[in-house]
């Protein structure tokens, strides 16, 4: 027997493999049987597609609601270049309250000076922080972004994380300190 084992076992797997297929061939040849064309009456369709959560509309329906929203979507890019006038052609009540918004605005320009650095707090940059990125270059990076004011100071004060910079995208807000900048370099994007 132990002569031929490996014959046996090559036998033992031929009549498997073949059942299989055979059993695969007959199987196919059931699934090439067409399949009965029932009709669905309106009704069923309505009652199906409502089911699914959907509208069933007939081709003249779906060219009206085409023909609204474009229509719509026409009027609203006519209102936003028009300015102050709604869809009605009527000036509308933000237009007036923008008006009494500005004068008390126009009084001292120390407010106005004030704006600006709040509008920056609330700015988000993102830099992309590429394999092999040397301290310097992402210094210059930030310094264009505006995030920090002098590449050296920013690099003798992140000199700890030169090695442990991840890859990835860092996303800053308005002015970091190097503390900040620091944790945004090494976490994992």
């Amino acid at each position: 027997m132990r002569k031929h084992r490996s014959w046996l076992m090559g036998f033992g797997i031929g009549l498997i493999v073949g059942a299989i297929m055979l059993q695969m061939i007959t199987f196919a040849e059931k699934q090439n049987a067409p399949l009965p064309q029932e009709q669905m009456t309106p009704e069923e369709l309505s009652d199906e597609a409502k089911k699914a959560g959907l509208l069933l509309l007939t081709q003249e329906q779906l060219d009206a609601r085409v023909q609204e929203a474009v229509a719509a979507s026409e009027q609203e890019g006519q209102g936003e270049s028009s300015g102050e006038e709604g869809d009605s052609g009527q000036p509308d009540a933000s237009g007036e309250e923008q008006t009494a918004s500005e004068a008390p605005s126009a009084t001292p320009n120390s407010e106005s000076e004030e704006a600006p650095p709040a509008a920056e707090a609330t700015e988000q940059v993102s830099l992309y922080i590429s394999y092999g990125m040397s301290l310097t270059e992402v210094g210059q990076e930030l310094l264009k972004l505006g995030v920090i004011d002098d590449v050296k100071v920013f690099i003798e004060e992140t000199r700890p994380v030169a090695t442990k910079m991840k890859v990835g995208t860092a996303v800053f807000k308005g002015k970091p300190t190097y503390q900040e900048i620091m944790d945004e370099l090494v976490r994992k994007k």
